[in-house]
């Protein structure tokens, strides 16, 4: 989704009075049903969807399509000049206006709101990779220690030092770390490097699970520090998985290939 709209401060500020929900589109027969009801044209669901929603999560308030682009415009998009600058500024003051009429119930207890978990490793080290963060997985066999470890980990991961940092992932079976390196199968929090493609990953740092939240500050901050993101471009990234034969395959059909999405039409990002 469009970075120069989602990594602008503004919008980073208004997010928070939001409920911020990210689908990966094609990983879920549910979920592509959702996002194809927000937008698709001709029935086709598009590899990405974007729209603010009331809280009854149905109802739009812009215009829902590929990327904030078609909503707020922006650099080849529709409306305000094409210029991305006031677009983005327009996002922002949209969104602060959208949540004076949904005010909340108010801010929830400290470390309440659970991590922002991705559905499986698989899914997470891709995101991780495209993201270019790292990701820390959750690791124990143990259902209660798992439990009694995000709980501690929450506090941590909502703070101002650590919100947006690094993705997460909850793992119970050692089987789900086949593809990272490094791993040995002891309980705590895995801190992984994603491969370039998102298709592997190597643990960079573990840290102790019995860790609790006021201790967890350093260690985390130490080991998301060792992470190193990918200086790829977007077509230095395209050229090397060509080269590399790296492929990504989602779990539901890719519904736009082969439809003409994307090549013309209204411009997206």
């Amino acid at each position: 989704m469009d970075r120069s709209f989602l990594a602008d401060e503004h919008v980073i500020s208004a997010s928070r009075k939001f409920v911020c929900i990210r689908l990966a589109t094609y990983e879920d027969a549910e979920e592509n049903k959702i996002l194809a009801d927000i937008f698709s044209r001709q029935g086709v669901l598009e590899n990405t969807v974007f729209a603010l929603l009331s809280p009854d999560g149905k109802t739009k308030l812009v215009a829902a399509g590929r990327s904030p682009v078609w909503a707020f415009g922006g650099v080849n998009g529709p409306g305000i000049n094409a210029q991305p600058e006031i677009a983005i500024q327009k996002m922002a003051a949209t969104m602060e206006a959208i949540a004076l009429s949904f005010p909340g119930k108010g801010k929830t207890d400290e470390g309440s709101a659970p991590l922002p978990y991705i559905a499986d490793m698989r899914l997470a080290l891709n995101v991780s990779a495209a993201d270019r963060q790292p990701l820390v997985a959750v690791f124990a066999k143990d259902k209660d220690q798992r439990k009694k470890m995000e709980q501690e980990l929450a506090k941590v991961a909502w703070s101002d030092q650590f919100i947006g940092e690094a993705q997460y992932v909850l793992a119970g079976d050692p089987a789900e770390f086949k593809t990272i390196e490094n791993f040995e199968p002891r309980t705590g929090y895995v801190v992984i490097q994603p491969g370039t493609f998102g298709l592997t990953g190597r643990v960079i740092d573990v840290l102790d699970a019995e860790t609790n939240a006021s201790q967890l500050v350093g260690p985390l901050a130490q080991a998301l520090g060792k992470h190193q993101p990918s200086e790829l471009t977007y077509d230095q990234h395209r050229q090397a998985g060509a080269k590399a034969g790296a492929r990504w395959e989602s779990k539901t059909p890719n519904q736009e290939q082969g439809s003409g999405r994307g090549r013309g039409g209204r411009p997206r990002r």
